[in-house]
C-alpha cells in the first residue's frame, strides 16, 4: 500500500498558525461583544439620563419655555447644561463599567506617552487636513439625502447670547474631544490592538462611525476615525487625536459662529481659506512625519491565517455587534424621516 505524499494540513502554513488563529478569533469575539454592549450602553444611558433629568425639572417645578420651540421647552442655557452633562455622563458611565467588570487599569487602555512638539502638532495638523477632506464625502452623501428630498440638517439651535455660545462651544468642542477619544480611541482601539494595529485602527473606526447613527456622520466619523487612530498609535498617545477632534469641531463652531453673525456668503469665504490651509499644512506635516519615519504609515506583521479582513467580520458577527449594526440602521433611517 502506498501512502498519500499529502501531510493532514496545508504544507504552506504552520499547523500552529491556525490553532493560534482560532484561539485569536475566540478572544476577539470575545473583546468585539463587550465593547459593541458598551457603546450601545453608551446610547441607552444617553436616553434615560435625558428623561430623568426631564423628570427631575418637573418635579421641582421647572415650567417649560417654548419661546423658542427649537430648545424643546428649555431655556437656551439650560438646554446647552442638560446637552453637556447628558453626553459627558452617558458615555462615560459606560465606559466606566466596563473597565471595572473586567478589572482594566485605566493606563493601559488610556496611554499619553510623551513625543516632542513637532511630532504632535505634524500629526494634529495631518489629522486636521484629513477631517476637512472627509467633508467632501460626507457632503456628497447630504446632497444625495437632500436631492430624495430628506432633511440632513443636523445643527443645534443657538442664540446670539453669549452664555449660549460658550455653552455651544464647551458642548462641540470641548467635551467630544475629551470623552469621545478616551472612549473609542481609548478603551476601543487600545482593547483591539492586541489583535493587530491595522485593524484595531480600522475597527475603532468603523465603531465610532457607526455609533453616531447618521448616514452622514457615520461616513465622516469612519474617516476621521482611521486618522485618529492612527497618529495615536504611532505615537502611543492619546493627545494627538483629542487635540485634532478639537480643532475640526473647534473649526465647527466657528463657521457656524460666522455664518449666523455675517450670512452664509462670508462663510462660504471662511470655509475655503480654512480648508485651503488645512489642506497645505496637512501635506506639509504629512511630508514631515514619512520623512522622519518611513514606516509611519506602513502596517505590521500579522497572522496569514487569520488577516483583517476575517478580522473585521469577527468584530460584528457576535451578539453585540448584530445590534449595533441594527441600531446604525434604524437611527439612520430615523434621522433622515425627522
Amino acid at each position: 500500500m502506498i501512502g498519500s505524499p499529502y501531510g493532514p494540513y496545508n504544507p504552506y502554513f504552520d499547523p500552529s498558525l491556525y490553532m493560534m488563529a482560532q484561539d485569536e478569533k475566540r478572544q476577539l469575539k470575545r473583546t468585539s461583544n463587550a465593547l459593541c454592549w458598551m457603546l450601545i450602553a453608551s446610547t441607552v444611558f444617553l436616553y434615560a439620563i435625558s428623561i430623568v433629568g426631564r423628570v427631575y425639572l418637573n418635579a421641582v417645578g421647572y415650567t417649560a419655555d417654548y419661546t423658542n420651540p427649537d430648545f424643546h421647552g428649555f431655556t437656551p442655557v439650560l438646554y446647552y447644561l442638560l446637552n453637556g452633562v447628558t453626553y459627558s455622563a452617558g458615555l462615560a458611565i459606560p465606559a466606566f463599567l466596563y473597565l471595572s467588570i473586567f478589572r482594566i487599569p485605566p493606563a493601559e487602555v488610556l496611554p499619553f506617552q510623551k513625543n516632542g512638539f513637532l511630532k504632535t502638532g505634524a500629526c494634529v495638523l495631518f489629522g486636521v487636513a484629513v477631517c476637512m477632506l472627509a467633508n467632501i464625502p460626507a457632503s456628497i452623501i447630504s446632497n444625495i439625502e437632500n436631492m430624495f428630498g430628506f432633511d440632513t440638517d443636523l445643527s443645534m439651535p443657538l442664540t446670539d447670547d453669549p452664555a449660549v455660545l460658550v455653552l455651544f462651544f464647551i458642548t462641540i468642542a470641548v467635551a467630544p474631544p475629551i470623552v469621545e477619544e478616551l472612549i473609542f480611541r481609548g478603551i476601543v482601539l487600545q482593547s483591539l490592538r492586541k489583535f493587530g494595529d491595522g485593524f484595531a485602527i480600522v475597527g475603532s473606526a468603523l465603531l465610532f462611525g457607526l455609533f453616531h447613527g447618521n448616514l452622514v456622520q457615520i461616513v465622516f466619523a469612519f474617516i476621521a476615525g482611521l486618522v485618529m487612530a492612527l497618529v495615536d498609535v504611532r505615537t502611543d498617545s492619546l493627545l494627538p487625536s483629542i487635540l485634532i477632534h478639537f480643532c475640526n469641531n473647534a473649526i465647527s463652531f466657528v463657521l457656524t459662529v460666522v455664518q449666523r453673525l455675517y450670512g452664509e456668503t462670508t462663510m462660504g469665504y471662511v470655509n475655503n481659506v480654512v480648508f485651503g490651509a488645512a489642506v497645505l499644512l496637512g501635506i506639509g506635516s504629512l511630508v514631515y512625519l514619512w520623512a522622519k519615519d518611513r514606516n509611519f504609515f506602513q502596517g505590521g506583521a500579522v497572522n496569514p491565517v487569520f488577516r483583517t479582513p476575517e478580522k473585521i467580520k469577527t468584530l460584528f458577527l457576535n451578539f453585540g455587534g448584530i445590534v449595533l449594526l441594527i441600531y446604525a440602521f434604524l437611527s439612520s433611517v430615523y434621522t433622515l424621516t425627522q
